[in-house]
């Protein structure tokens, strides 16, 4: 109890080192910058509320990537109440501040409503972040070894591609991507079908549609808490089952595609995605990358090839281990097999699918064969002596054949030297 108290103890000391700023210059900045750098997890600032809007920049120094971190991620966590604040994302701090210089010189704002409070990045490379607001606000730094979401997408994309050319086959796998494509995008799909009827071109009018469509479809994502409330949430569900059910009767008229170009198309469209999701569910480029090139080398590879070579490997390193029967065990065994194959003979012989009337017409004992059903021996009596006293004939008569070859053959020896001393004395 008193090890677990510690560790307790030492998880919740993290994110309690605070971040002094430091004055740095680098080229193409005209004065120095107060820069708060961020080195480990937990790291914290707190910022001071100001009359006028401030900004300040924080900074993380990138670590070498290790095949161990390769679902490793980092973020600053923005802690600021007010939605009045601007974030400028970048490199290093001349990135940074061109943005800053860029977006105070532009006259149309630039910032997209749907921004977030969590500014994730890679932590092998350099990342800069600077906030511009007047609010008091607090920024950590927050890093994982292994991001869980990361490593589900991973293998949810190792998954789909293996089982594309299944997926692609099956049904119910189209009417689930079809209505859960209608529910997404079911503003989309009204703004095509807009369009089709009213016959305009998408580079018309009606592109200005698609573009509120997206934007529409990208506020509500990223708004979708907001809408999960007891005010919205009854609206919520009567979309989904609207889209739904009618999302279900389009794809139900349609019917799911039986061209086999077509689903080697839709198969293809799959493990395209899903290579692309393994590649970006890891900041370790390198490696995400290596290991999807290594999954599309293996689906190139012929299936004989990899049948045989997975047979070898089995043979090799996974030979079953045969066990040999000793004479007693070997008696026993068939007898057992026997007696269950005799059953099943019996069984099969009773019910109505072995026809057994014709059966009976084509036999020369049928009596024989009513007995055999009823339970009786499959041989008689008689037919145990007479094998066993063929069987003590055939041993008498090999035993006598055996005695005679080896008279037969001193005989014959005796007889070839006689005639060969006949043949000398002559």
């Amino acid at each position: 109890m008193l090890l677990l108290f510690l560790l307790a103890s030492l998880k919740g000391a993290e994110g309690t080192v605070q971040v002094t700023a430091k004055d740095v210059n680098e080229p193409g900045i005209p004065f120095s910058l107060q820069v708060y750098e961020f080195v480990d997890r937990g790291d914290t600032t707190r910022i001071n509320a100001s009359k006028f809007d401030d900004i300040r920049y924080f900074c993380h120094k990138g670590r070498p990537p290790t095949l161990s971190q390769f679902w490793a991620s980092a973020s600053f966590k923005l802690d600021l109440p007010s939605a009045d604040y601007q974030v400028y994302i970048g490199p290093n701090l001349t990135s940074v501040h061109y943005l800053h210089q860029q977006s105070e010189a532009a006259w149309f704002y630039t910032q997209l409503p749907w921004r977030s409070k969590e500014f994730k990045f890679s932590p092998f490379e350099d990342t800069c972040v600077a906030v511009k607001t007047s609010h008091e606000y607090s920024m950590t730094l927050l890093t994982k070894q292994i991001n869980y979401m990361m490593l589900i997408f991973s293998f949810i994309g190792i998954f789909a591609f293996f089982t594309a050319p299944n997926l692609c086959r099956n049904p119910f796998f189209h009417f689930a991507t079809g209505i859960s494509a209608g529910v997404i995008l079911s503003v989309l799909i009204l703004t095509y079908l807009v369009q089709r009827k009213m016959r305009v071109s998408f580079f018309s009018w009606i592109g200005l549609l698609y573009s509120l469509s997206l934007y529409f479809i990208t506020t509500t994502w990223y708004n979708l808490k907001d809408y999960l409330t007891d005010q919205y949430f009854h609206w919520v569900v009567g979309y989904i089952l609207c889209a739904g059910i009618l999302s279900f009767a389009i794809v139900y008229r349609m019917g799911a595609p039986t061209n086999p170009r077509t689903v080697n198309l839709i198969q293809w469209s799959m493990q395209a995605v899903s290579l692309i999701c393994i590649v970006l569910s890891s900041y370790h480029q390198v490696a995400s990358l290596s290991l999807a090139l290594l999954l599309l080398g293996y689906s190139l590879v012929p299936s004989s090839i990899k049948a045989t070579a997975n047979t070898r490997f089995r043979k090799t390193f996974f030979r079953p281990k045969v066990k040999l029967l000793s004479e007693e065990e070997f008696i026993a065994q068939g007898n057992e097999e026997t007696r269950k194959a005799l059953e099943d003979l019996r069984k099969f012989c009773r019910s109505p699918e072995s026809k057994p009337w014709q059966t009976v017409t084509k036999l020369r004992s049928p009596c024989r064969f009513a007995e055999f059903m009823e339970g009786s021996p499959h041989i008689t009596e008689d037919e145990v002596m007479e094998y066993s006293h063929w069987d003590a004939v055939e041993t008498d008569d090999d035993d006598d054949r055996v005695n005679l070859t080896d008279d037969e053959g001193s005989d014959i020896g005796g007889a070839g030297d006689r005639s060969f001393d006949g043949q000398t004395d002559f």
